[in-house]
């Protein structure tokens, strides 16, 4: 083992240390973390496994997007004629970017998910069960992982407990598409052992395994870039060989990095005209920018509370006051840190790979499902901390201005860790999204009739599109009633709309926060590319005609024009009231009216 110099008197109960210092506690661990995220085996399909079983039902449809069972995440290639077929359909909104991209090369992955419609094709359950031991045997590698580095096993006994019960690993084990993220983090922690055993054992078989493994990892999911972090951060603090000598360990990694990269643009994979996601090598400057919005929420849910998706859904003035409160904490954590981290290099280990994985997941806006990576250094500091703060070690600082933020930190991550974590983790894999009574409240609940197959079928105020567009995807991979079009005005985010209708086919529609608002929505149309007065987008039976902007440049009033009267039988009208999507009646001619805004189901 390294020697560091964490305590071997933790100060806890001789119980509870013969339990984390079991042997087989890796196994353990593993077996609670797969016991805590059973709930996910009745969470069924969501959203991209919509996708995933179309393509592997052989489905026509003229909603499926992905064409081959080893390339199941290329959703858009950015070709207009394509993007144009499917917001046609209406299952794109009107605003989509012509060239929106959205690919990604997981073809590892997507092998697992080809596997799943091989053996058990109509059993999400059996799919969710694959996943979950996903999630096991990766618990148990990490735990592995913990004990090559710490002196105590205790110490990496309740890193591993922490890692295996963290609340934020519920979407990645509970959302089948989102498997990849385990399989990367799994491919990336046995790279780092491997890397280990030849530095650090002379295990020659080290130098061509770890770089092999870094391969799968990348090929699970761009995520696996994460695995580099850990490996720079062994480069500067466990590995004890010369400057010369650790920079020329790097280069069979770099050499991996590099090929995988050029393969990666080569065949086409990337986002772009997208704003929820940045490339940092193509745009390092708004990188910086979204570095500094999305890096204090993304720590703040790893480290503590509330989960890091919570910045998503505030007002901008109580956005800022969550980044400040944020940096606050985060700078008390450091310092509360610094004694820890002057003295144990496997402290620097485990602080330097947390931070540096954080970098490539603030591509994109912050989720709790990006933190697999980060949560590895996060809980061997966070388990060398509570046992620093509660043993008698004589290096740790004495004086009260130390011992009162330190033991108020323990607490703080106690509580998030080791009581609130084992609790709502089987929460969050069963409702990998949100609770289902939320989520019925947002989209329309049960199967249309088959009339609707003649219509086109419109709705003015969905609260918010994106997660209103998970019907399409439902109705078609259950054979349900699909509309001939799917027509949505805007997205309300539960505010008032103001609706004029100045003619007997057009509507002039006003949402108080303008389309678009929500990042979500946003997903379709990068703000590079924003619209301007005047602008037409024309669609099969309706066009859109961007009459005013907002102050950051979406489109604040459109009027969508229909190619027969507002009240032809071919068309059917819903809006969202009350919770629930109810019929719609437009107004008469020369009329203005005004949606009221609603109360969001979480209230």
């Amino acid at each position: 083992m390294i020697q560091d110099v964490q305590t071997k008197d933790p100060g806890v109960p001789n119980f509870t240390r013969k339990i984390l210092s079991l042997r087989f506690f890796p196994l353990y661990a593993a077996i609670l973390a797969i016991i805590l995220t059973l709930p996910s085996l009745r969470a069924g399909l969501i959203a991209d496994d919509y996708h995933h079983k179309l393509l592997m039902s052989g489905s026509n449809s003229p909603i499926r997007i992905l064409d081959s069972p080893i390339d199941m995440f290329r959703f858009f290639d950015g070709d207009p004629e394509r993007i144009f077929k499917f917001k046609d359909s209406g299952f794109l909104p009107w605003w989509t970017y012509e060239n929106v991209k959205g690919a990604f090369w997981r073809p590892l992955a997507s092998l697992t998910h080809w596997l799943d419609y091989i053996l058990w094709p109509n059993s999400p359950p059996l799919m969710h069960l694959h996943s979950l031991l996903w999630y096991g045997v990766l618990v148990m590698v990490v735990a592995f992982l913990y004990r090559r580095f710490a002196s105590v096993p205790m110490v990496a006994a309740l890193a591993a407990l922490l890692y295996a019960i963290d609340d934020a690993h519920g979407m990645p084990a509970g959302f089948i598409a989102n498997r990849n993220a385990l399989m990367a983090t799994f491919f990336g922690c046995l790279a780092i052992i491997a890397h280990d055993k030849w530095r650090r054992n002379n295990w020659h078989a080290g130098i061509v395994l770890a770089p092999l493994l870094l391969a799968a990892s990348l090929l699970s999911a761009e995520a696996g870039i994460s695995t580099c972090a850990y490996l720079a951060a062994y480069m500067f603090f466990i590995d004890r060989s010369s400057s010369r000598q650790r920079i020329v360990s790097m280069i069979p990694y770099a050499a991996v990095v590099i090929v995988w990269r050029l393969l990666w643009t080569h065949l086409g994979y990337g986002m772009e005209n997208i704003s929820g996601y940045i490339d940092p090598l193509r745009e390092p400057l708004r990188f910086l920018s979204t570095l500094k919005n999305y890096a204090p929420f993304l720590l703040l849910g790893q480290l503590a509370l509330p989960p890091s998706e919570i910045s998503l859904m505030l007002h901008p003035k109580h956005w800022i006051l969550l980044w400040r409160i944020t940096l606050i904490f985060l700078a008390l954590t450091a310092l509360v840190l610094v004694p820890l981290l002057r003295h144990d290099r496997i402290a620097r280990f485990w602080a330097s790979g947390m931070l540096l994985s954080i970098l490539p997941i603030c591509a994109t806006f912050p989720s709790d499902r990006l933190l697999m990576f980060v949560g590895i250094g996060a809980m061997g500091l966070v388990a060398q901390l509570l046992c620093v703060v509660f043993s008698k070690s004589q290096w740790k600082p004495k004086p009260l201005l130390w011992r009162a933020p330190a033991f108020a930190l323990a607490g703080i991550f106690i509580l998030a860790h080791l009581i609130v974590a084992p609790l709502t983790l089987p929460l969050r894999a069963a409702y990998p999204m949100m609770p289902k009574r939320f989520t019925d409240k947002l989209m329309i609940r049960g199967p249309l009739d088959n009339s609707v197959k003649d219509k086109d079928l419109v709705i003015v105020n969905p609260p918010v599109t994106f997660l209103f567009l998970l019907n399409t995807l439902a109705w078609e991979a259950n054979n349900q009633p699909m509309p001939r079009h799917l027509r949505i005005l805007t997205s309300s985010l539960f505010r008032p709309v103001k609706i004029y209708r100045p003619d007997v086919n057009t509507l002039v529609v006003s949402p108080e926060y303008g389309f678009y608002a929500w990042v979500l929505d946003e997903l379709f149309r990068d703000r590079k590319h924003p619209f301007s007065v005047g602008d037409r987008v024309e669609l099969t039976g309706m066009t859109v005609e961007i009459l005013k902007l907002t102050p950051d440049d979406r489109p604040a009033e459109a009027a969508f024009t229909f190619a027969v009267p507002l009240e032809d039988p071919s068309m059917r009208w819903l809006q969202y009231k009350d919770g629930s999507f109810v019929p719609f009646t437009p107004p008469a001619i020369g009329e203005n009216m005004v949606l009221k805004s609603e109360k969001p189901p979480w209230k």
